[in-house]
């Protein structure tokens, strides 16, 4: 009975700690992009995000619903925003700024125009040599 009385209080005191540790490890960001004139989705965009003057994260790519869905560490966040690069195929590069605090679903719409990457060949240079991405992260729609 007295060893009870010593384990309750060393419980109670562990489920406390448990539930006032931040939980939420990683950010749930939902991508879709779609150009702006024709409203076609847009498949095999590429993604970089920084935060802080760094980049935290480099993404391909979007899949046949022109949608990506990836994770962000939220150690990696500075001062709650994100900053985003995507590269649509046949599409100037888009930049937008994101004030991120909990998961983020959005849409973003390219425009055609000027841009390197145009040909479903331009990949994996776009990939490999332009955006530094690792073969690890190369599978769509992963973490």
């Amino acid at each position: 009975m007295k060893k009870i009385i010593y384990i309750l209080p060393l419980l109670f005191s562990l489920s406390i700690i448990g539930q006032t540790e931040n939980s939420k490890k990683k950010i749930r960001i939902e991508l879709l992009t779609i150009e702006k004139k024709t409203k076609d989705t847009l498949i095999g965009s590429f993604t970089e995000i920084y935060s802080g003057h760094k980049r935290i994260k480099a993404k391909c790519c979007t899949d046949f619903d022109g949608i990506d869905i990836f994770y962000i560490d939220t150690k990696d966040i500075v001062d709650n925003s994100i900053y985003m690069k995507i590269y649509g195929r046949k599409c100037k590069p888009y930049k937008k700024k994101f004030s991120i605090k909990d998961d983020l679903k959005t849409t973003v719409y390219l425009k055609y125009g000027k841009t390197e990457y145009n040909t479903k060949i331009k990949d994996f240079e776009m990939m490999f040599k332009k955006l530094n991405i690792e073969t690890d992260s190369f599978n769509c729609g992963d973490s």
